[in-house]
């Protein structure tokens, strides 16, 4: 299968309420053979702050947020048909399971297109961030990892490249893909064991596959910086969520086999969590003991201890049915607890992606007219859905792309909403104006900036919105 390496420059963190500014990606063979190239950069949102941090980093300055011919409707169908042209092909960025990905996703759900699209007609994805953290746990010194101020190991692209002699366009969605991708190969060439499990973890039905027929797995995980290695035994899937679930071999079963559920979950929830879960939709890399026997991690454990409770565990059938029942009865609790807190009262369209459901076939088939049609022929289909949050979100991308076509009294309420959001002085969870003001003034304020001229780029910015919104309101 071929790979398809990306990245995305964007207006912020938050992938619910920011917008993708800027898209590079080469599609190559697995031999690194370039096959095609593509860069995109989109003009900013009508009704969207962005964060002066994130400008300041990717370099976007006013001609290129404010004049920029290609807007974010058009540039997401360029990216939309470009990689509908390259599939099947595993989708590889750089951190980006837990960023592009997630940027990506919830801009097409905005936009009434495919959220899913590196993920259905055969594509995988697989993320090298994770890649590099696993072989620098594993084998150490294999890649250069440069050190921070504090003398901790940084994995940030911007200076995991240059320490290993590769040299980018920092922050430039393409030249982070080509940095990317020269990473890649140097994995591949030197640790070509675990690069096929990278490629392998990026495919849902061969984690399930290698879970069932290894024993033992070996895998890392990575929290608030820290990365672990979990030595674990495939039990089941989760009752609720069905992802794999994992016993940690660092604990021993037979003192626990015996144990009714209530005790279990007493053990467990007392800080023995003796389950690990993987996602297998996120390119978890598994290893087997053959791949990690020359490490010095092996050289620590007991692996014939650790092949002994496997073997326990694979008869436990009872244990395994208590510890589902553990598992679904936590995940009722939670579910309880989150109704209860009243957490769902302040989620917007914007953030239900993952929490609305999925469109009815009828939804799903006006969806593709949408996209089909002319502008002047949107507004009647988006009287049509079922579905209140397609009808909202294609009103707002008739607004932003052809505003005059709808009848006067719906544009006014959404240049009135998008007032009131962005003049909001509250802490939102998107960016205001305000915002905006307080983060210029903290990079003119900083001692060490050498944004000078960027400074005059921000404040003709912040120009244009009081323009804008002013009027809006």
């Amino acid at each position: 299968m071929d790979l398809v390496f990306y990245d995305f420059e964007t207006t912020g963190k938050e992938p619910h309420w920011d917008q993708i500014l800027q898209v590079g990606a080469t599609k190559v063979s697995k031999e690194f053979n370039e096959i095609d190239t593509f860069e995109y950069r989109s003009r900013l949102k009508p009704g969207l702050i962005p964060s002066p941090f994130a400008l300041a980093v990717n370099n976007t300055d006013y001609a290129k947020l404010i004049k920029t011919q290609c807007s974010h409707y058009e540039m997401l169908r360029k990216i939309e048909d470009k990689f509908t042209n390259w599939s099947p092909s595993i989708f590889i960025g750089y951190n980006s399971i837990n960023f592009d990905e997630e940027f990506l996703r919830n801009s097409l759900f905005r936009a009434l297109l495919d959220p899913y699209l590196t993920s259905r007609n055969n594509n995988n994805r697989a993320d090298l961030l994770e890649l590099l953290r696993t072989v620098d746990f594993f084998f150490p010194d294999t890649i250069n990892i440069p050190k921070n101020k504090k003398n901790k190991k940084t994995f940030k692209l911007d200076q995991i490249a240059p320490a290993n002699s590769i040299f980018q366009l920092a922050h430039d969605a393409l030249g982070d893909v080509i940095a990317t991708k020269q990473l890649a190969q140097l994995v591949s060439q030197k640790k070509p064991s675990l690069w096929q499990s990278f490629l392998e973890g990026s495919n849902r039905s061969l984690v399930y596959k290698i879970l069932s027929e290894e024993r033992v797995v070996f895998l890392c995980q990575t929290y608030y910086g820290k990365t672990t290695a979990i030595s674990g035994s495939f039990l089941f899937n989760h009752p609720v969520y069905k992802f794999p679930v994992l016993f940690d071999l660092n604990f021993d079963p037979r003192e626990l086999v015996e144990l009714n559920i209530r005790d279990l979950k007493d053990v467990y929830i007392g800080g023995q969590r003796f389950l690990k879960f993987v996602k297998a939709n996120k390119g978890p890399i598994l290893l087997n003991k053959n791949q990690i026997e020359d490490s010095w991690f092996f050289n620590s454990i007991s692996i014939n201890e650790f092949q002994k409770r496997s073997e326990i565990l694979v008869n436990a059938k009872t244990f395994q049915q208590r510890l589902a029942s553990m598992l679904l009865d936590i995940a009722e609790e939670d579910k309880q607890n989150k109704e209860l807190s009243g957490s769902q009262e302040d989620i917007m369209a914007e953030e239900t992606l993952y929490t609305g459901g999925f469109p009815t076939n009828k939804d799903q088939s006006l969806k593709q007219q949408f996209r089909n049609e002319n502008w002047s022929s949107r507004y009647e289909i988006c009287k049509q859905f079922s579905d209140k949050r397609l009808s909202y979100f294609g009103l707002r991308l008739i607004y932003e792309e052809c505003p005059e076509i709808l009848p006067l009294s719906i544009r006014e309420n959404i240049n009135l909403s998008i007032a009131n959001q962005l003049k909001s002085l509250n802490k939102e969870k998107w960016k205001t104006c305000e915002d905006f003001y307080k983060e210029i003034e903290i990079i003119e304020n900083d001692p060490n900036t050498k944004l000078n001229e960027f400074l005059l780029e921000l404040k003709d910015i912040r120009k244009y919105f009081e323009e804008i919104y002013n009027e809006k309101a």
